[in-house]
């Protein structure tokens, strides 16, 4: 009987911790989002995928600083 593999959920990494540069306007939000779009099929342990994860912690650190929508810039 094989096992299945469980993953325990981690505390997220700041972006700049696993070499991801931080969202800085708008513009960069929207071409990061896109770009997950584009990877999002790539299986876990290539590159494609690692540039993926960077993406999404830098996505998530903006929406959190920007959370309210009249704030963004």
């Amino acid at each position: 009987m094989p096992f299945e593999r469980v993953t325990t959920p981690r505390k997220p990494i700041a972006a700049n911790d696993i070499g991801a540069d931080p969202i800085t306007s708008l513009d960069e939000y929207d071409a990061a989002t896109e770009r997950v779009r584009q990877l999002a099929d790539y299986p876990e342990g290539t590159p494609q995928a690692e540039e993926l994860a960077r993406l999404v912690q830098a996505i998530m650190e903006w929406d959190e600083a920007h959370d309210d929508a009249t704030t963004w810039s």
